[in-house]
């Protein structure tokens, strides 16, 4: 079927348009028996609704009858689903111009098989009453979303409702169903209302145009216990192919009870069968802890404007700022090189006109101020500073909310390695930085940690955690980077050298070997690892860092 939706279409309505094989794939493991009522809930252009009249004919059956579908854009059924309906002989009636979260599954006979492309709408632009009703509709089934939460969520459980008991679900979801928080009780109604399920992944993505990696969710036996949930990565859709087979299983098993932890992600379950052994030996390891048992993560200080809020030396000496109301900071976690922050890093830092500090004002009345800041809050007030979000709901508005230096920070945003960096200069961390506060400084020292985060087992361990976003970066939230591993530092012996040679390594940017030293020094020397097991490792950090890295070209090429 040719794509002939506009980019501002495709935006609107979320509407990536799958291929034909994988239609044609999907259909015909969901589609079992001449006689299988299917529905596409939201059929684009057809590809589903063609796949599917194909194969009811395959089975000798009609598909004017069996074969229906919902839109919701009616330029696109006129344009594309009403030449493709006159040319399989389906009625135009079988295909519903419409909302699917204003169709009501009571309205309408029960489906053998649902099959199908989610649209992938983020919560920014899914909003208003569509994602009011849509949350209403799932909050009916038992599963309560966030607003946060994008629109596939309440689309693919409000999809089951339209499924006869047995029946079959066949759809392409994005990867957010494997790690997102919000996905999470989605997995879990989907393992308490099929008898098995099997989710395929790909190190080929199936959209090259669409910046989001996305897998294959087969679901069947609807209104049985879940007997089988199996996860496996291919590398292509061909891969795929030769082992799709109503009758077979295919992948590794997940263990049920850990679908219904709230905590549980399926990520870790796509690694290679020997690493994730490894790594879940490791894992439960006495030696080994997650960073949330030694730490508090949690974001740096918020202003509503960085641009205003932070001053260089030379804006500082020449608004007549007092030193007092003066704080140092880091503004971006980009600009820093190593695993220590040091005094000498944030001088260089200030010497090169970087705004290096924070106007750190009280919570007094503006009268109590001197006139070189009130001239420049009069400043801010004229460019409608005051106005922005976090400044309008804060009283007073110039105040900036901050607490005192973390000792460790962690570049939560990576395009290459994420890092925990020893705070030496004792700055303040703006939100592009998360903080790490050490529970217990008497036993932890900061730059210990620093070295033990560098270790394969770390990095592969915030890679699991974590997730991808357009560029290849790697993304770790608060809540994900405290269930990263880290070797319990109580156990590492390093040498000031050392550290010292592990910065320089990092600052001359060559992750690789700050990595092989950490993993002598805290892999074999601490865990007690043969070299083969730190190689299992480090080959699955290669392979996953590898396949993130792999957004970066194709962004770059749309």
């Amino acid at each position: 079927m040719e794509q002939v939706a506009t980019q501002v279409e495709q935006k609107e309505f979320g509407a990536y348009y799958t291929s034909t094989r994988v239609a044609e794939l999907l259909v015909g493991w969901a589609v079992r028996h001449h006689d299988d009522r299917v529905l596409d809930p939201s059929c684009g252009e057809g590809v589903f609704l063609e796949a599917a009249a194909a194969r009811v004919t395959a089975l000798e059956g009609q598909p004017l009858s069996g074969v229906h579908g919902i839109e919701i854009d009616p330029k696109v059924f006129r344009r594309t689903l009403v030449p493709l309906l006159r040319r399989f002989l389906i009625p135009e009636e079988n295909v519903s111009v419409s909302d699917f979260f204003d169709v009501r599954a009571s309205e309408h006979p029960r489906f053998q098989a649902v099959v199908g492309n989610p649209p992938f709408i983020r919560y920014q632009t899914f909003k208003g009453q569509t994602r009011e009703k849509a949350l209403k509709l799932v909050r009916a089934l038992g599963v309560d979303l966030p607003e946060l939460a994008s629109s596939w969520a309440a689309f693919l459980l409000h999809a089951t409702e339209f499924l006869d008991a047995g029946g079959r679900l066949a759809m392409v979801v994005p990867a957010e169903f494997t790690h997102a928080g919000y996905a999470r009780p989605v997995v879990q109604y989907f393992a308490r209302k099929f008898a098995r399920i099997q989710l395929a992944s790909f190190s080929d993505r199936l959209f090259p145009e669409l910046n989001e990696d996305t897998l294959l969710l087969l679901a069947e036996g609807y209104g049985g216990e879940c007997k089988e949930f199996r996860v496996k990565r291919f590398q292509g859709i061909k891969d795929l192919e030769s082992v799709l087979d109503p009758r077979k299983r295919f992948g590794t098993r997940v263990g049920l009870a850990k679908l219904q932890d709230t905590n549980g992600r399926l990520r870790n379950h796509f690694l290679p069968r020997e690493l994730k052994a490894l790594y879940d030996f490791l894992a439960a390891d006495s030696r080994v802890c997650k960073l949330g048992e030694l730490a508090q993560v949690g974001i740096g200080y918020v202003t509503g404007n960085n641009e205003f809020f932070h001053l260089s030396k030379d804006e500082a000496r020449q608004l007549e700022i007092p030193s007092s109301y003066l704080k140092r900071s880091l503004l971006r976690s980009g600009i820093i090189k190593g695993v220590c922050f040091t005094s000498s890093d944030w001088v260089e830092l200030r010497d090169n006109g970087e705004k290096v500090y924070l106007l750190a004002l009280p919570k007094v009345a503006e009268s109590e101020l001197p006139d070189p800041v009130l001239e420049y809050l009069a400043k801010g007030k004229r460019l409608g500073v005051h106005k922005a979000y976090k400044c309008a709901v804060r009283s007073p508005w110039f105040s900036v909310p901050h607490g005192h230096a973390a000792e460790t920070f962690l570049t939560y945003m990576s395009g290459d390695a994420p890092r925990i960096v020893w705070n030496a200069a004792g700055v303040l961390a703006t939100n592009s930085t998360h903080e790490v506060r050490l529970n217990s400084l008497q036993r932890i020292r900061p730059k210990i940690l620093s070295l033990a985060f560098c270790c394969s087992l770390s990095q592969l361990s915030a890679e699991v955690e974590g997730h991808p976003l357009g560029g290849g970066m790697l993304k770790l939230e608060p809540s994900e980077a405290a269930r990263a591993l880290v070797v319990r530092p109580d156990l590492l012996k390093f040498s000031e050298a050392q550290f010292d040679e592990m910065d320089y390594f990092v600052r001359s940017n060559s992750m690789s070997s700050a990595i092989d030293m950490a993993d002598d020094l805290v892999l074999r020397g601490s865990l007690g690892l043969n070299w083969d097991q730190i190689q299992v490792l480090r080959n699955g950090l290669t392979e996953v860092r590898a396949q993130r890295r792999k957004r970066i070209a194709t962004s770059s090429s749309n």
